[in-house]
């Protein structure tokens, strides 16, 4: 019976062991695969053979270890129960209560793994790889019946890149390790890896906003309208802005600037490039992707009507994931001003997430991007000066407004 209690004790931290292992070795190669850690570490992956290798495995790069991590959780669930058994007999509620929290330690070996291999991927990627690779040629004809029998399910899991692992995006973290990413570097990171989930409509300059010319406008006030605005781009529109012709470039223009006679007879359409007009629900991948291929730098949001519903320049791409970008000619206010004791001045079009963020609350997004939409939304009418709403703790007071548009709004803590 001793006997058979310590091959139990010694299969159950074997099964454990071989857990971590091949869950940390996966998050490494998911997370390499996902966030490119190659092209930002100094150190480049040891031989590309490896990646190579990976990439011909039947199942995908993480077949080998997610196959055996598989059989560790088996190994370790039957060999907690022989422990006790030989410990206890043959106690079912035992049984079950040691098992639950066998799982549940498996749980949190799990989330422990996955950040260790995400603060350590640049020291452990060689050994991933390599061990990866090892276990891939045993395991090889395994894996191919495996990935021939999946192949006729409507869902099959092996066909799933690795790099969408849904959990290495939840461990992106910051933390203060020497190795690790710094906090600007993370979210950099975050940035990108989400860009195939933001859309055009919420990076975008909003129709009320955009700065744009009528199509008969002389080229020496187009000229003028650009310098005041601070724009090398603008839309050139017939009638109004659902009838955008073109885009005029600043650079078209200076060629005419020694022309005073081609100034005041030629207009903005002659001048004007063909548009690029987008969907609204057109991720940023794919709009980044656009813009390289058709080497254009502003495209025009449209519904699904056809109206149009802003700008999106490259610029507000680049700044999704950089941040904001301010030049020389940029002059703006803080979007949020702190004006006394648990009161803030902020700009009605300040993005909700961006909202809740600052100020630590959590005012839910429910069909609306900024927080001015938020407040038009509870208010249920045309919003006048003086107007306010309450939730969750927060009074929100209208400013000022532009017409039927909010410019700014007063936020108070009330709790």
């Amino acid at each position: 019976m001793e006997t058979d209690s310590t091959l139990s004790a010694l299969a159950l931290a074997i099964s454990i062991a071989v857990f971590g292992m091949t869950e940390i070795a996966a998050t490494v190669i998911a997370f390499t695969l996902r966030v490119r850690t190659g092209i930002l570490s100094p150190e480049p992956v040891e031989d590309d053979r490896d990646m190579e290798v990976l990439r011909h495995i039947p199942g995908g790069p993480t077949a080998p270890l997610r196959l055996l991590n598989l059989a560790a959780v088996t190994a370790t669930v039957l060999s907690m129960a022989a422990l006790v058994v030989s410990r206890s007999g043959t106690n079912w509620v035992l049984i079950s209560v040691v098992e639950t929290g066998t799982l549940a330690g498996l749980g949190l070996l799990l989330a422990v793994s996955r950040a260790v291999a995400i603060v350590w991927s640049n020291a452990l990627m060689s050994t991933a790889y390599r061990l990866t690779r090892a276990l891939s040629f045993p395991l090889y004809p395994i894996l191919l019946a495996q990935s021939v029998l999946l192949r006729g399910f409507p869902w099959n899991p092996q066909s799933e890149d690795p790099s969408e692992d849904r959990g290495i995006e939840l461990d992106l973290d910051v933390t203060t390790t020497p190795e690790a990413l710094d906090e600007h570097e993370v979210r950099m990171i975050k940035a990108v890896v989400q860009l195939d989930t933001t859309v055009a409509r919420e990076i975008m300059v909003p129709r009320v906003d955009v700065v744009a010319a009528e199509a008969d406008t002389p080229l020496n006030l187009l000229a003028e309208q650009m310098l005041e605005g601070g724009h090398s781009r603008i839309p050139v529109f017939t009638t109004d802005l659902d009838h955008i012709d073109g885009i005029a470039h600043a650079r078209d223009i200076l060629q005419y600037l020694s022309d005073s006679e081609a100034l005041s007879e030629l207009t903005a359409l002659q001048v004007a490039r063909p548009t690029l007009f987008i969907p609204e629900s057109k991720t940023l991948e794919e709009l980044l992707d656009e813009f390289q291929e058709k080497r254009v730098h502003l495209a025009v949001v449209v519904d699904e009507y056809g109206g149009v519903e802003g700008i999106v320049t490259i610029e507000d791409l680049l700044e999704e994931i950089v941040g904001e970008i301010q030049d020389e000619f940029d002059v703006s206010e803080p979007e949020i001003q702190p004006i006394g004791i648990d009161e803030y001045l902020v700009d009605a079009r300040l993005n909700i997430d961006e909202f809740n963020e600052a100020l630590q609350v959590s005012v839910e997004n429910d069909g609306f991007d900024t927080v001015g939409g938020f407040v038009f939304e509870r208010l249920g009418t045309i919003p006048s000066v003086g107007d306010f709403v309450q939730y969750d703790g927060l009074r929100i007071e209208v400013m000022s407004t532009l017409g039927r548009r909010m410019k700014m709004l007063k936020v108070t803590r009330t709790s």
